[in-house]
């Protein structure tokens, strides 16, 4: 082996045991509390048209200004799309970008796991904590996993910002108490 090769190695080795030896990022509950939450999760859209292809979050945060309110969403469980059909609940299938904002709500204390599913781009926060992130355009396809602590039970204000450029679209989010199953997070665990 080389020298560069041993240096990424060690340099690898570094950033993973970083990665394990860190703490549950805390979230913050809501505060106050919210009250009469109906199911869901606002989202306001904004288009790009057909000429200029969303290509990155800044993109995407920069429509978002002009975004308008559209039906609001069940929860994070919108699957793989085929190409053509629309993004999450609004008309368009291409060039879409979405500001999501609601709680989520945890029935118990503890250490969890959560992902977030997503074709292209995301910025997701739950608690005050980034909790998945992709700059760019991709496949239908789990980002970071990350473990967070929620300190007491209740609503946790989720907010992300989301963008679709082309063909398939999907926004979704999987969870898990620590030592229980992990798996997709239902709808009734989203409020607005």
């Amino acid at each position: 082996m080389n020298q560069l090769q041993i240096g990424l190695i060690a340099a690898a080795l570094t950033i993973l045991a970083g990665h394990v030896g860190a703490a549950p990022l805390k979230l913050e509950p809501a505060d106050p509390q919210p009250g009469n939450v109906q199911s869901g999760l606002n989202v306001k859209y904004a288009w790009n048209g057909n000429s200029r292809k969303i290509r990155d979050l800044s993109h995407a945060k920069s429509l978002l200004p002009k975004a308008e309110a559209g039906t609001p969403l069940l929860g994070l469980d919108y699957r793989d799309t085929n190409k053509g059909e629309p993004v999450l609940t609004f008309a368009e299938a291409f060039n879409v970008a979405a500001d999501i904002n609601g709680y989520i709500r945890f029935d118990s204390p503890g250490i969890y796991e959560l992902e977030t599913w997503s074709n292209d781009g995301i910025e997701a926060f739950v608690g005050g904590q980034q909790i998945g992130y992709v700059r760019g355009i991709q496949g239908c396809e789990a980002n970071q996993r990350t473990e967070v602590e929620v300190p007491k039970a209740g609503w946790y204000p989720l907010h992300i910002v989301y963008f679709q450029k082309l063909g398939t679209s999907c926004l979704m989010m999987k969870w898990g108490k620590q030592g229980e199953d992990f798996t997709w997070t239902p709808d009734s665990a989203f409020g607005r």
